[in-house]
């Protein structure tokens, strides 16, 4: 136990010496993993819309991800489709 606590003391265990720069590496929230696995488009009513596992992509304000070209939606599910 004693040579844990000399080993702290000594800065082993830190993930760097500067107080303030390890609290901002303990601040950082890691990013989300990949939660799906295959992206496809899908033509909707007006345009293509990208779902990702079968549902559909919605925006930030909750609304379908809709592009007006295939070739578009295609990219972009793509896009998804590159990400690791």
């Amino acid at each position: 136990m004693r040579d844990i606590l000399n080993d702290l003391e000594a800065g082993k265990y830190l993930s760097d010496p500067d107080p303030v720069r390890r609290a901002q590496i303990q601040m950082k929230t890691p990013l989300p993993k990949r939660f799906y696995n295959a992206a496809s488009v899908a033509p909707v009513d007006n345009g293509f819309a990208v779902h990702l596992d079968g549902k559909p992509v919605r925006t930030p304000g909750k609304a379908l991800l809709v592009l007006p070209t295939e070739a578009a939606a295609a990219l972009v599910a793509d896009e998804f489709a590159a990400q690791s």
